[in-house]
């Protein structure tokens, strides 16, 4: 189908590899449940249909949303090259956002939890002299996606005057497809200029100190997290850079700079929940100040 193969080819040049494929992979699924075997049968769909496709699937809401915006992408793309027209696409969008206004009231909200320090402490504890000391350190102290990670390269890495080490990450590393920089940087200044000291040393042989499948750093990880009985993933190390960033006074704006949020909305809904503690340490600050 020529459409198909059109708007593949867009998402290859607008978005990153992770989401290409899982974009394409939710509209196959999605056809596939309407049975829609040719383009004439794309170009008709109809609200009814994706309304019938919803009431009939046994996804979870969280998947069933992740389709939806893969939809909403797709038919946004018929529109803008008038394949289909305004009146089409504006029943479609309509009933997208209808599904996720019920979806989302049926989801449990869940908020990523960034690990403790006595946490981290027994984690390094277990990987301390390995490779992976190096890796969660890396994970740890810059906020990268699993994916950024896998693109990485000893290039992407710059110490400036100041002694701030800093990864530049191209447009195609991450998620959204927006290149951005991200400072290696722990909870507290002399912590962080330890962490740099080692990090110049790792980085004169980058891939024999970071060079590490995918599929095993997860494997590696998951029976880490299951031995020490502590529930933890790649992803966790990325949820405690933020929350440190946070707790340690950036402002929004910058915190979502360098996490790489496409919304401010998603920064402060996510991670800028009250925090009594954290409100009177700035209370403190100020009037020590």
């Amino acid at each position: 189908m020529e459409v198909l193969e059109l708007w593949k080819r867009n998402l290859a040049r607008t978005k990153s590899q992770r989401t290409t494929e899982a974009y394409i992979r939710h509209i196959s699924s999605f056809l596939q449940a309407v049975d829609v075997k040719d383009e004439d049968s794309i170009l008709n769909l109809s609200s009814v249909q994706i309304f019938k496709y919803v009431d009939s699937s046994d996804l979870a809401p969280t998947s069933l949303l992740a389709n939806l915006s893969a939809l909403k992408h797709f038919f946004k793309f018929l529109l803008r090259r008038e394949y289909i027209d305004r009146e089409k696409y504006t029943d479609i969008e309509q009933a997208i956002e209808e599904i996720r206004e019920e979806l989302n009231a049926r989801k449990t909200p869940s908020y990523p939890k960034a690990l403790t320090k006595e946490e981290v402490e027994r984690i390094f504890s277990k990987v301390r002299g390995k490779k992976y000391e190096k890796i969660y350190s890396l994970f740890l102290y810059s906020g990268i996606r699993l994916g950024e990670f896998e693109m990485l390269q000893r290039e992407n890495f710059y110490l400036d005057k100041s002694g701030v080490l800093w990864i530049r990450l191209e447009p195609h590393m991450t998620k959204r497809n927006k290149g951005r920089l991200t400072p290696l940087i722990a909870p507290d200044r002399e912590e962080t200029y330890r962490v740099t000291e080692r990090f110049i040393k790792w980085l004169e042989n980058y891939e024999e100190n970071f060079s590490v499948k995918r599929g095993v750093l997860q494997v590696y990880t998951d029976r880490l997290s299951k031995r020490l009985g502590i529930p933890f993933s790649v992803h966790s190390f990325r949820h405690t850079y933020i929350t440190n960033l946070v707790n340690s006074g950036f402002p929004v704006e910058v915190v979502k700079e360098f996490a790489g949020h496409s919304n401010i909305k998603t920064t402060i809904e996510t991670y800028y929940k009250f925090s009594q503690r954290r409100a009177e340490e700035l209370v403190r600050s100020f009037l020590l100040d």
